[in-house]
């Protein structure tokens, strides 16, 4: 019997900011390297990470791993980057509404 995979993405909220999010795991929707879901994921959330580490200068701490792991926490919030991280929130709830067995999205606040 085969694991279920999935991929599952936290966004942090800090009353109305978004303070960070990590997304970790793989989706399981296809092989590794064919994997749209994964890629998807990948670009959308990398892309996002890369504006607010080098051109917003406002990560406080990143870690990337191997195995479909990205953390990013902020050092500080302002429109700018709440405007970033709310369009990766609501980029990844559009692919989950499409691919719902492989993707996870929540908001701990």
């Amino acid at each position: 019997m085969k694991e279920t995979q999935m991929i599952h993405a936290v966004f942090y909220k800090n009353r109305s900011d978004y303070i960070g999010f990590k997304i970790s795991g793989h989706s399981g929707y296809s092989e590794t390297g064919s994997d749209i879901v994964c890629a998807a994921v990948s670009a959308v959330a990398l892309h996002t990470a890369e504006i607010l580490l080098s051109d917003l200068k406002l990560v406080k701490k990143i870690e990337q791993g191997e195995t479909g792991y990205l953390s990013v926490e902020l050092n500080r919030t302002d429109e700018q980057s709440n405007m970033l991280v709310r369009a990766l929130k609501r980029t990844l709830s559009e692919i989950q509404k499409e691919y719902s067995g492989y993707l996870s999205v929540e908001v701990n606040k």
